[in-house]
């Protein structure tokens, strides 16, 4: 009985201290004692390089980029569905130093497979109801996307990390 109270207070002791906390996705890399500013403009530009930005804000520290197209292995047998990579940098000042987190999601479009007809969705005992463009509505193609996140570039994160350091840090051979 000693024995499972002790687990119970050290299964409840460890809930408490590890919390319930998310880490953010992606790669994050402290630039060192650097100027604020100096870290984000040299993080916008380097942003730049590899996304068109869409967004950049230096008083929160996000910098965020427009989708890019980008060939991807098909995750189908047969098709693969349009995929796209979205970016964000955010520069924050732990401490003395500055930290730059970097996400780059891989994303694939899922408007084409929620369209596909779903077994059991329809009896076929009735006549249709409704056209396409009463199930559609009245919306343009940007608005029936579908998109979703897939996984990480983690390689592309670490690349654009990399080159904010060596901007920042121009003696560092790193």
């Amino acid at each position: 009985m000693t024995r499972h109270v002790g687990m119970v207070i050290a299964a409840v002791a460890l809930c408490i201290f590890a919390g319930c906390n998310q880490s953010i996705p992606g790669t994050s890399r402290s630039l060192g004692t650097v100027d604020y500013t100096s870290a984000f403009a040299a993080a916008n530009e380097t942003m730049a390089q590899y996304f068109s930005v869409q967004a950049s804000n230096p008083h929160t520290g996000v910098i965020t980029s427009r989708p890019k197209s980008v060939e991807a292995p098909k995750e189908r047998l047969l098709s693969g569905s349009p995929a796209r990579q979205v970016a964000t940098l955010r520069v924050r000042t732990e401490g003395k130093a500055v930290v730059v987190y970097a996400t780059v999601a891989l994303q694939r479009q899922g408007g084409a497979v929620l369209e596909q007809i779903r077994p059991g969705a329809d009896n076929y005992d009735s006549v249709p109801n409704q056209t396409p463009a009463e199930r559609a509505g009245a919306t343009t193609l940007e608005q029936n996307e579908s998109w979703r996140t897939h996984g990480y570039a983690h390689d592309v994160e670490r690349k654009i990390l990399q080159d904010i350091y060596r901007s920042v840090n121009p003696k560092a051979s790193k």
